[in-house]
């Protein structure tokens, strides 16, 4: 059917006023909270299957058609749409309290960028007693109508920053949305949207061509099968969204299969599960704050997969633990986890923006009768750093240093410790598409700095027409890879030829994921070593405590 036309409306949007983010307070039911979580996002066409029985509703709940039964493949498209008018800043970075955020924008103010304040976050009730308040205090730079326009102020505030260009909606999408089946039995043009209301509990809606992992290695599409309140409408870019709602308890049912194989030993399940609870929980108002949904089904949020994967060890998991959360100061904490850590976590504020957080910082993630010298180690330097990646040390994400281990962590071997070699050329190619820059010919990656776990959080990449620095251990993985290095803790050696020109980069590494939080094969083997999923979680998120905070007793 072709990309639906698209009318570009130039007129003005209203003038954003100092504060435009505004904190809310959100009751959720004491029982079973309910969150929306986005599925798909910009496809110019949405294909699906209603499985059980529907009414189909606008979405300001008008019917459509009632207690449709079809297993007929459904189609949803754009039809006549006026695109969202939106503004671009840059985030400079955020803050726990409004006055280190007002300091910083008078000191930006000052030197001719024009900075504010944003406050955003939710405050979360249950019970009408506060269980989150993830409050922060972003300091932003300018106001561009176009993503390009902003990226190109954007250099003057990296040596002090790791600034990052963000969007911010003000005037909305408008047009109608084209439905029907494959029989045309229904053909009909809905404003904005369409919501999808299940009549019985099993009923369920399959989502065709659902892209996943886009960017990284194991990017594919595959058919999703979700339950719950599901609604597609037009995005932001007059294309199609799709996200579901339903409850936190189902919602797990479907993250804890995808983020740790069911096969995992039974308390790094649970200990797994309670920190997806948590990770929603404190997340919630702090991101996709554009979008009609709280989080996401990918890995920027957490991975999401309906009920294709539901598993009965990580249903066992989910009712075992049902409402526990990990709190900080009696709040829910954040609760981030990465695949393997190397050995050691990293401290979040060296991965992320702040503000800081006391219990997602770095440690070394071992036992406490290792037989590893935490003293022989220092992985902010170039010189530990290479000797600890060629060493294969007692941690607990080493399965094979534990003996008798279930075989599915020993195959987490492979992301331990790795290897990746790029002939110069290649690499040359994979900077200069990533990047955007034209560095001419490859000459040298400089590491510059290194968090507590070794993961670089700056290099310098030396060309012959021009030196670029990236910052951030995901853009490092990402500019030096066709997807995504595994970590950012790697040392660089490169192979000359007889000219002295370089021939091919090495890269030797350490662990899977950003590091910070909880290391998820550490957890499996701690788990396998008859460890508690509570003991587990109070090793990888020191100081918090565990506690149910709704489902009753």
């Amino acid at each position: 059917m072709g990309r639906p036309r698209t009318i570009i409306d130039d007129k003005p949007g209203p003038r954003l006023s100092r504060r435009s983010d505004r904190v809310r307070k959100r009751e959720l039911d004491s029982t079973n909270p309910v969150i929306k979580i986005g599925l798909m996002e910009e496809y110019d066409r949405i294909d699906f299957t209603l499985n059980g029985r529907f009414d189909v509703v606008d979405l300001e709940g008008e019917p459509i058609e009632t207690n449709i039964e079809s297993h007929h493949k459904w189609h949803i498209v754009p039809d006549v749409t006026i695109e969202a008018k939106a503004v671009f800043s840059i985030l400079i970075t955020a803050f726990a309290r409004r006055d280190a955020a007002d300091k910083l924008r008078k000191r930006l103010s000052a030197e001719n960028h024009m900075a504010r304040v944003a406050e955003v976050g939710e405050e979360i009730l249950i019970e009408r007693k506060s269980v989150s308040n993830n409050i922060k205090y972003r300091v932003l730079v300018g106001r561009w109508p176009t993503e390009r326009e902003a990226k190109a102020n954007i250099d003057i505030l990296k040596e002090e920053f790791a600034p990052r260009v963000i969007r911010q909606i003000v005037k909305p999408t408008r047009g109608t949305v084209e439905l029907f089946n494959d029989e045309f039995e229904t053909n009909r043009l809905v404003e904005r949207g369409v919501r999808f209301m299940p009549l019985d509990d099993d009923s369920n809606v399959m989502l065709h061509a659902v892209r996943e992992g886009t960017g990284f290695h194991w990017e594919r599409e595959v058919d999703r099968t979700y339950q719950g309140i599901i609604e597609i409408r037009l995005d932001h870019r007059a294309l199609l969204l799709a996200f579901t709602e339903l409850p936190l308890e189902k919602y797990l049912m479907g993250v804890v299969p995808s983020e740790m194989p069911a096969s995992y030993p039974m308390e790094a399940l649970k200990a797994q599960t309670v920190a997806a609870r948590s990770e929603v929980l404190a997340k919630i108002g702090i991101k996709h704050l554009n979008d009609p949904f709280d989080i996401c089904g990918t890995v920027h949020c957490q991975v999401y997969s309906g009920i294709t994967n539901i598993h009965e060890r990580t249903n066992e998991a989910i009712e075992a633990t049902r409402g526990q959360v990990i709190l900080l100061n009696n709040k829910v904490a954040e609760a981030v986890f990465s695949s393997c850590c190397g050995g050691h976590t990293e401290n979040k504020v060296n991965v992320w923006n702040p503000p800081d957080s006391p219990h997602l910082q770095g440690y070394w993630d071992i036992a406490d009768d290792s037989k590893l010298d935490k003293d022989e180690f220092d992985l902010t330097t170039e010189f530990d750093t290479e000797r600890w990646i060629n060493s294969k040390p007692d941690v607990w994400c080493n399965a094979a240093a534990h003996g008798d281990i279930p075989v599915i962590l020993k195959k987490a071997e492979r992301v331990f410790r790795w290897t990746v070699t790029f002939p110069h050329r290649e690499l040359e190619g994979i900077i200069r598409r990533k990047s955007g820059e034209d560095i001419g010919t490859l000459i040298n990656i400089i590491p510059l700095k290194r968090g507590l776990s070794g993961r670089l959080m700056e290099i310098e990449i030396q060309g012959t027409k021009r030196n670029i620095k990236v910052q951030r251990e995901l853009n490092i993985r990402r500019v030096l890879s066709k997807s995504y290095l595994y970590s950012a803790c790697f040392s660089i050696d490169v192979e000359y030829g007889e000219t002295g020109a370089p021939l091919n980069f090495i890269f030797k590494g350490a662990g899977w994921g950003h590091g910070v939080g909880m290391c998820q094969v550490g957890a499996g083997v701690q788990a396998a070593k008859d460890r508690t999923f509570k003991t587990i979680l109070h090793s990888y998120y020191p100081g918090t405590d565990i506690k149910k905070i709704y489902g009753g007793q």
